[in-house]
């Protein structure tokens, strides 16, 4: 997403955020439309109260974690994968919604019943009892401050020995049961990152139906089909390392913009068209047949160039992927995916025909934008399967 398409926010609340004064972060489209959709019982919408700091537990928190770090990067609240890089942070907001909640509840579950007992066996203290022997925080820095000194003179009193003794079998037991804790909590976050793995690769599938509905240049601009395709290979399955950029080696020959080493070694190629154009169309001299479009039989013929000139050149190429990526390719009979069209309203006549046209082609797949949906829901629902 382009910084063009980010909402800015200067949030600030004297009281809360005092320290930080004015904090500038920035939320996508679709996490302000989602705050301002929520309202609390006032009526007053969550964006509203986001401005003032007050819609996210944990917001100041992590934004002063952030900044003990990386002070001028941008802060990005999103529905996408958290992930940092040189610019910018990006927060997937319902996960830290959610991790920061839980913690938050805990806490305060914890300080209120204290403060609960205290009351209640200040006004009955033949009912409920309170322990008023408990070390403050400020008790507990001190301590901290000071433990060595504190080991050294605690034992010389006998009285002191056997509870010394006692408290020590009480923290190894009560870090063995942490230790089982903490392996909960553990196996807890792994289920999260792997709900948020299943929600990013089904944001993705949501973004590619988006953008069905609006025209993208095939290979011009930031927002390309070319461009956008290879970001999301991963929907061609686990098939494919990351791709080599024609423009980073040196050419001899035609190749395309991107090529895709595959995980066992060889080079494949995809030429990417445009979803809008036909795939197939009817042979008016035969009834029943088909015939590839103008379209992809031009990609076809670019395609044979490309398979032609990476085998005439293989030694090149080999070289300089190997001297760029550090990769050691073998270029011997590179394969070809044509990604074009999409199978909207398609009869059964024409996915045959499809099948049949395919067949006759060796070494090269045509390959609709339906199919490539297809392939990443299948792959969401497999990852699902697996993990739920």
């Amino acid at each position: 997403m382009s910084t063009n398409q980010l909402i800015q926010v200067d949030v600030q609340n004297k009281r809360s955020l005092s320290k930080l004064g004015v904090v500038t972060v920035y939320l996508t489209p679709e996490v302000k439309s989602g705050l301002e959709a929520e309202t609390t019982k006032n009526g007053e919408n969550l964006f509203t109260l986001f401005e003032r700091g007050m819609a996210l537990r944990g917001f100041k928190h992590i934004i002063e974690k952030i900044r003990e770090k990386e002070q001028r990067k941008k802060v990005i609240f999103t529905h996408e994968q958290t992930e940092v890089n040189s610019d910018e942070i990006r927060i997937n907001y319902d996960d830290y919604k959610k991790i920061a909640g839980d913690k938050f509840f805990a806490f305060y579950r914890e300080t209120g019943l204290d403060a609960a007992s205290y009351y209640l066996n200040h006004y009955f203290p033949d009912k409920f009892a309170y322990d008023k022997t408990k070390v403050t925080e400020k008790d507990l820095k001190q301590i901290d401050k000071n433990f060595s000194q504190i080991l050294e003179t605690i034992p010389k009193k006998r009285k002191n020995q056997k509870a010394l003794i006692d408290q020590t079998s009480k923290v190894i037991s009560d870090l063995t049961s942490k230790k089982n804790l903490l392996k909960q909590e553990v196996d807890n976050l792994e289920k999260i990152r792997k709900k948020s793995n299943i929600f990013f690769f089904q944001s993705r599938i949501d973004k590619l139906k988006q953008r069905f509905t609006k025209k993208y240049h095939e290979t011009r601009g930031k927002n390309s089909w070319q461009r956008w395709v290879y970001a999301n290979n991963w929907l061609f399955g686990i098939s494919y390392q990351s791709p080599i950029e024609k423009q980073k080696i040196n050419i001899i020959g035609s190749m395309p913009d991107f090529s895709f080493p595959t995980m066992d070694g060889f080079l494949d190629i995809l030429e990417i068209k445009l979803p809008t154009m036909d795939v197939i169309t009817s042979d008016p001299s035969h009834a029943g047949s088909y015939t590839w479009s103008t379209d992809t039989n031009k990609a076809i013929g670019q395609v044979v160039t490309y398979l032609s000139d990476i085998e005439l050149y293989q030694l090149h190429l080999k070289e300089e992927i190997k001297r760029v990526y550090e990769l050691d390719l073998y270029l011997i009979k590179p394969r070809a995916v044509i990604l074009i069209g999409n199978k909207d309203n398609w009869t059964s006549e024409q996915h045959k025909a499809l099948r049949k046209l395919n067949y006759s082609l060796h070494g090269i797949e045509v390959l609709t934008y339906t199919d490539l949906q297809k392939r990443g829901e299948a792959i969401i629902e497999n990852y699902s399967k697996q993990y739920n």
